[in-house]
């Protein structure tokens, strides 16, 4: 009884959180910035991300970055308690790689959300042989030449096998909901979901 009743006590601040923005969003008016509202009673630190596509514009829980490798192991994945942009994670990424393998990779792909500047994208090029980011916006002749090199489109096509293993994570693994309710047990729900993957590539090989 004693656990149950501290368990409550626990809710009493999260309520008067929702009651406190409710009030100020319905009865105020005012424009409650997402980073301070409370999206779940239960689960406390769920994000809302706004993922801009048609079927799921917005959706709730956290980002996961994974990192694959050729031979389709996952080596590498974060998970991130508030989203930050993708093109700040580029340096993690290849830092992580090094760390693991002893070395920068021979090829690096990722999606156009990753693109900072095309002075980065040289300065990758300087030490990856391969560098596989489409630029946002306009292209000049050499850039659209650069985005459609075998290499660069071969890599993209890569990328896009990875959209594969992330739902088959959600699908076959069941990642796409988490049954645990604290962030440090949803990061290891992410790390059991991963290993169970690797698991089932290492058998196929």
């Amino acid at each position: 009884m004693a656990g149950l009743l501290t368990e409550l006590e626990g809710y009493d601040g999260l309520t008067v959180k929702v009651i406190d923005q409710a009030s100020r969003r319905v009865l105020a008016g005012e424009k409650v910035p997402n980073a301070e509202k409370l999206f779940s009673l239960f689960e406390p630190h769920t994000e809302l991300l706004i993922r801009g596509k048609v079927v799921k514009p917005i959706e709730f829980g956290h980002m996961i970055l994974l990192q694959q490798v050729e031979e389709k192991f996952i080596t590498g994945y974060q998970v991130f308690a508030r989203r930050p942009s993708d093109a700040s994670l580029v340096d993690s990424i290849l830092k992580h790689h090094q760390g693991t393998f002893g070395q920068r990779p021979q090829s690096f792909t990722a999606d156009k959300g990753f693109y900072q500047s095309m002075n980065q994208l040289r300065a990758l090029e300087r030490t990856i042989p391969n560098v596989s980011i489409a630029k946002k916006g306009s292209r000049t002749e050499a850039e659209t030449a650069r985005e459609h090199h075998p290499a660069f489109r071969a890599l993209q096509r890569f990328r896009a096998g990875i959209e594969g293993t992330i739902s088959a994570l959600k699908r076959v693994f069941k990642m796409c909901r988490c049954l645990y309710r604290s962030f440090r047990t949803f990061c290891s729900s992410v790390g059991a979901h991963v290993f169970a993957h690797n698991l089932i590539v290492l058998t196929r090989n």
